[in-house]
């Protein structure tokens, strides 16, 4: 089944990434699993604008600056824009679980490999984590990067 193209997180604060346990609901896509901030593209709105609503709606944050990483389709369809979110200190106290998921965790990129986490995302930050490990250090161009990644 192919899913409508998506918009993704990758929410920092501090060199941790946040990260959102998904229902334990089997009627959903990689229930009881960890995912990035973020959803499907509803019609007629830009990749960048349902980050925008979906963060308000799973997290309670209106990102002050979302960075374009690019756009990652899977050998299954799937489609995904992802974006950069640096949270800043005035940011952090808003950011709580909002409506879906169990809870919300930070963790550095090592801590998220070791996790639970959805298929796409987990192909996602092992095929990049040189790149997210500049961002995390503030050294990433912005370039973004357009890619096929296996589904699993």
């Amino acid at each position: 089944m192919t899913r409508k193209p998506g918009a993704k997180a990758i929410v920092i604060y501090k060199e941790k990434i946040l990260l959102v346990l998904r229902d334990n609901n089997p009627n959903i896509a990689y229930p009881n699993t960890w995912n990035t901030p973020g959803g499907g593209i509803e019609d007629g709105e830009s990749p960048e604008g349902a980050l925008v609503r979906e963060l308000q709606e799973e997290i309670g944050l209106t990102p002050a600056s979302v960075i374009n990483l690019g756009t990652t389709t899977y050998t299954d369809g799937s489609v995904v824009h992802r974006f950069y979110v640096p949270v800043t200190d005035d940011e952090l106290p808003l950011i709580h679980l909002v409506g879906e998921g169990q809870k919300i965790g930070w963790f550095t990129l090592e801590e998220l490999l070791k996790l639970n986490v959805s298929p796409h995302s987990f192909v996602y930050y092992t095929t990049h984590e040189q790149d997210i490990k500049e961002i995390i250090s503030g050294k990433y161009d912005f370039v973004p990067r357009h890619d096929v990644l296996d589904s699993e």
